[in-house]
């Protein structure tokens, strides 16, 4: 077994055919036929069928896949720990994190790297919780900072910290009670909120079904930014993670809500795999900054 042979494996799986995997290693389909051939016949096993769906792993393969996603993770490892070492804190890392804590984690983070490492270059991925999950898993992503729960056993999961959930209002509207508002007071308005299947707006209807609380939601955002402009605007209350509502908007205004669960924050990395110093600044530092 060479690497030679789990490169063309991994290439056919991840493009769906050996033609286009022949033109991803920029070589001829009868190479990656027979890398793949002679991986088979040294395992004993069928890696690969074909299929209406293309060319897809069979159950050995899966296991195999995944075998060799770990070790082509360690060889790129492997090339940033020799850069850095090389480059004097040169390397490449990347982290992933949701979308709800980028605009107060990342601004810091960045000044941070360039403090302790300058020269290392950062690829940062925002998203939902669920795919950075899985791009960590499968070792796109070296970490990720996404919402609990987190249940694939491929990962190892780091609480980091709870956070707030509170109602963003117009500032124009009179809520006529006091604070710690309820659920209850807050579902008399339009509520805005990312559509189903968005891990905050499932915490947030979970809360509201404890509460005996039917929240109108006639407006569905994707992005967690535009939400404070459409409540500025007199479309509707929101809830959201203290951490993402804007500073010193004029316009709306943050109160606490009676009876929010915290929502919990978590850093995550695969299972069994060895961080590069790059990856590892990058971790130690969003540990450091996200605990406070």
């Amino acid at each position: 077994m060479d690497l030679r042979q789990l490169e063309a494996l991994l290439a056919v799986a991840e493009e769906g055919s050996f033609t286009a995997a022949a033109d991803r290693l920029h070589t001829v389909q009868s190479n990656v036929s027979g890398h793949v051939q002679q991986l088979e016949a040294e395992l004993g096993v069928q890696l690969l069928v074909r299929s209406r769906r293309g060319t897809v792993p069979t159950e050995f393969g899966v296991r195999v896949l995944d075998r060799a996603r770990a070790i082509r993770s360690e060889l790129e490892a492997l090339r940033k720990d020799l850069s850095m070492l090389q480059g004097l804190e040169t390397g490449h890392a990347t982290l992933g994190v949701v979308g709800t804590v980028s605009r107060s984690l990342v601004p810091a983070l960045v000044v941070e790297m360039r403090r302790v490492a300058p020269a290392l270059s950062l690829r940062l991925t925002e998203g939902a919780s669920e795919r950075l999950a899985v791009e960590v898993a499968e070792r796109q992503l070296a970490s990720a900072v996404v919402t609990e729960p987190v249940n694939d056993p491929r990962l190892v999961v780091e609480h980091l910290r709870d956070e707030d959930l509170v109602g963003l209002v117009p500032a124009s509207i009179l809520l006529g009670a006091p604070e710690p508002v309820s659920l209850a007071v807050l579902a008399e308005h339009s509520v805005i909120l990312p559509p189903h299947g968005n891990p905050l707006r499932d915490e947030v209807e979970d809360a509201a079904r404890v509460e005996h609380v039917e929240l109108r939601v006639p407006i569905e955002v994707e992005g967690i930014r535009l939400i404070a402009d459409l409540v500025a605007s007199g479309a509707g209350v929101s809830i959201l993670p203290e951490t993402a509502v804007p500073d010193a908007h004029p316009d709306v205004r943050t109160v606490r809500i009676a009876h929010m669960p915290p929502r919990r924050l978590a850093l995550i990395t695969a299972r069994g795999v060895q961080l590069s110093l790059a990856d590892q600044a990058v971790h130690d530092a969003v540990r450091t900054l996200v605990r406070g």
